[in-house]
């Protein structure tokens, strides 16, 4: 380990009496006037300096120039370009001898997604044939399927509930139910499931099963499903306008959506017309129901065609373990997913984002490096390369419902995008000195800017400029955990999702500036007792 480490700081030795040609080489290669320089008091260089010296400019080339091969076809969620892109990481967290989180079957966390695009749906009884969007409507989506029978089953209200069960006396089983909204009463008109009563007047509240129309709908598809229905009609005249309302603004704009498992109960809201036409009533409660089966022999079918493509694809994750004792995690995040190919023109996605995959690598690999050397951090760092964030961030989305490791141990997820850059103008003029932009959310404010400004203090060319969480990239959506967040960002560039954001363009000497600084934070984090 001495040996390691005399080396360690050999290399640290002669990178820091080499520093004037490098600088040179940078001032010349981005035009930009050298820094005015400061006195500067004896400084001895931190462990994380030391190990911060084992991420290069050449390393960080490498892996951004694989990643925005022509071969990958600008890794868009989903594609082969995509997959390769993952299996790239797979292999590099193989050759690091990364964990993988034990519930996963290796480093892939899968995961399904479709478009929300509007199916084609015909409903047709022995009298009419129906109109999707105008007479029913449906928010699911499903399998494309053909579906008749020759009987629908009234359960009344289709709740399941300790107080009152509808399913007590029905065999459901691969049958076509129709389902009323509302919840019983007695004969003084309070509700028989709540016991609640309004604070001043004393009135009988209702329960979840109507108090909220959303809440009902899905309590109610849930006790379907359980019980084994086919398909559920659901007729809930009091908030009519409310569901048709948002079924249109559902289907507004495609985007994709992670989606719900396809083999689930098939259930579409129906309106006045078709309830009748099964019933003969107008109102649920002018039927006698006793909850025994009631069928009505009413021969209807449906057509489901499903005009969503479905995207299959996964989450990359590996882990640097720290203490074997903690139970504690630092997490580091970027996407991998890119713009695609398109019109016959690739986009590579360079810099957005396959410069922050590159800095998760090397920050990785100095991680192991000091382990190597014995020096095991106190938590341990989780590495998540996104799919999906071109795509309404589905990746992030996926793994806040199903997250590795618990979302109450993760003391801070650092987010890195878009580092390999200068912060251009429209016209490619550079505006500033190497800044990086970070945006933190979650730490003692003060505290926290003053460790940064140490760290910042010996590293040559870091300028930050703070910003404010504004800008909605995966971290997201663990910050609305209350989980504390610093993101990363280097800025803005002019061809931002465009062809030419190529690797060519990338400053690989700024982006290993920025990668060890970052790689310092992210020490301090991992080592420190609290945070």
């Amino acid at each position: 380990m001495k040996i390691r480490l005399l080396f360690l700081f050999v290399i640290l030795y002669l990178s820091v009496n080499s520093c004037g040609s490098k600088k040179e080489t940078l001032e010349q290669k981005y035009g930009l006037e050298e820094k005015e320089e400061k006195p500067k008091t004896k400084h001895t260089p931190t462990l994380a300096e030391i190990f911060a010296e084992t991420i290069t400019a050449n390393d960080l080339d490498y892996h951004v120039y694989n990643l925005s091969d022509s071969t990958m076809q600008g890794r868009e969620t989903g594609t082969r370009g995509c997959k390769k892109a993952a299996k790239y990481i797979w292999d590099f967290y193989v050759d690091q001898r990364m964990l993988f989180p034990k519930q996963l079957d290796g480093y892939y966390q899968k995961f399904t997604a479709a478009q929300n695009k509007k199916p084609t749906v015909v409903l047709e009884t022995d009298r009419k044939a129906y109109k999707y969007g105008e007479d029913f409507i449906s928010f699911f989506p499903h399998d494309s399927m053909d579906i008749k029978d020759n009987k629908v089953i009234y359960v009344g209200y289709g709740i399941e509930d300790p107080k009152y069960n509808d399913y007590a006396y029905q065999d459901v089983k691969g049958k076509i139910i129709l389902v009323a909204g509302g919840e019983p009463r007695d004969k003084y008109g309070n509700y028989i499931i709540s016991n609640d009563v309004a604070p001043y007047t004393g009135r009988s509240l209702p329960s979840v099963w109507s108090s909220d129309p959303i809440k009902a709908y899905i309590l109610r598809r849930n006790a379907a499903m359980k019980h084994g229905a086919k398909v559920m009609l659901y007729y809930d005249p009091q908030n009519h306008d409310y569901f048709w309302k948002n079924f249109k603004k559902h289907f507004e704009n495609t985007h994709v959506e992670v989606s719900v498992k396809k083999d689930s109960v098939y259930d579409f809201f129906i309106n006045k017309a078709i309830f009748s036409d099964i019933t003969g009533y107008d109102r649920p409660q002018d039927i006698e129901y006793t909850k025994k089966t009631r069928a009505y022999p009413v021969p209807i079918k449906f057509n489901y065609k499903n005009n969503s493509e479905v995207i299959e694809t996964e989450n990359v994750i590996g882990i640097v373990e720290g203490d074997p004792k903690s139970d504690e995690y630092v997490v580091v995040i970027s996407h991998y997913d890119g713009q695609g190919y398109h019109d016959g023109k690739v986009y590579p996605s360079a810099n957005d984002n396959a410069s922050g995959v590159a800095a998760g690598f090397e920050i990785a690999e100095a991680f192991n490096a000091a382990k190597d050397s014995g020096f095991v951090p106190r938590r341990h760092i989780l590495f998540i390369n996104f799919s999906g964030k071109e795509q309404n961030m589905l990746g992030s989305r996926f793994y806040i419902s199903h997250p590795v490791v618990p979302l109450e141990k993760t003391v801070a997820v650092i987010e890195l995008h878009k580092l390999g850059r200068i912060t251009e103008s429209r016209d490619g003029e550079i505006g500033e000195f190497f800044p990086l932009n970070l945006s933190f959310d979650g730490f003692k404010k003060d505290a926290f800017k003053k460790s940064v400004a140490n760290i910042q203090s010996y590293n040559d060319y870091i300028t930050l400029k703070y910003k404010p969480l504004v800008e909605h990239s995966d971290f997201f959506y663990f910050m609305k955990k209350h989980i504390p967040i610093i993101y990363f960002n280097g800025g803005n560039f002019k061809d931002y999702h465009e062809p030419t954001d190529t690797p060519e363009n990338i400053g690989f000497e700024v982006l290993e500036k920025r990668t060890r600084f970052i790689f310092q934070i992210i020490w301090e984090l991992a080592f420190q007792k609290k945070i």
